[in-house]
């Protein structure tokens, strides 16, 4: 099984039922990255496209306003997203 992400493993597990998920399944993203808001708005535009739940928009929401809270209280740490010669294999 390859990682999807090339910078950023770890041990991910569902908060509500602790299922474990893939490193072949998930991405991350980081709030300090300042393309990352878009692409969240992107995402929800996406969702309601395809038809996702009430549920899935309010929790898309919800996120996307913990980035901009987390943003705004941290614009020290914002950068714009690089990723160093064989960083990424």
């Amino acid at each position: 099984m390859i990682p999807l992400d090339a910078k950023v493993t770890g041990i991910l597990h569902k908060t509500e039922t602790g299922e474990f998920i893939p490193p072949d399944e998930y991405v991350v993203f980081r709030a300090h990255d300042k393309c990352f808001l878009e692409t969240l708005l992107f995402y929800k535009a996406q969702c309601v496209l395809e038809g996702a739940e009430e549920e899935q928009l309010n929790a898309v929401d919800r996120l996307i306003q913990r980035v901009i809270d987390w943003q705004k209280a941290h614009p020290d740490r914002m950068k714009i997203p690089d990723a160093k010669p064989g960083e990424c294999h």
